[in-house]
């Protein structure tokens, strides 16, 4: 019985810290943004946003904005390199966002913000 209970519980805690080790950072939460935008998917780059952009923007205006900043992306070449630099604690951060690209288009620097939502980062408006 407890090398029964002991075998579940080890089960639990490995797949509990697998679930940990899985979770993205805020930076990477942006890169994957931008590399879903530049790959022209579409539905995997909404789902690093946050409510509060689709509540902004609705489906509609989103999905079009979205669509229009990856061709845009491939016009200049694709995303070349995406670096972030965020500051904050706890459920929110906030800093600056620089994305180079493949071709000739000047980088594109953004101010980001990302606040967590259900336990996962999600980039944010900047207000």
């Amino acid at each position: 019985m407890k090398y029964s209970y002991a075998l579940k519980f080890g089960a639990a805690l490995i797949g509990f810290a697998s679930l940990v080790g899985c979770a993205k950072s805020p930076e990477s939460v942006v890169e994957s943004f931008y590399r879903a935008l530049g790959a022209g998917e579409i539905t995997e780059a909404k789902s690093y946003l946050s409510a509060e952009i689709f509540s902004l923007l609705g489906e509609k205006k989103l999905t079009a904005a979205l669509a229009s900043e990856t061709e845009k992306i491939k016009a200049c070449g694709g995303v070349a390199s995406v670096v972030t630099k965020l500051q904050g604690e706890g459920e929110v951060r906030f800093g600056t966002t620089s994305v180079t690209f493949g071709g000739n288009c000047q980088p594109r620097n953004e101010r980001t913000k990302l606040i967590q939502q259900d336990g996962k980062w999600k980039i944010s408006a900047n207000k």
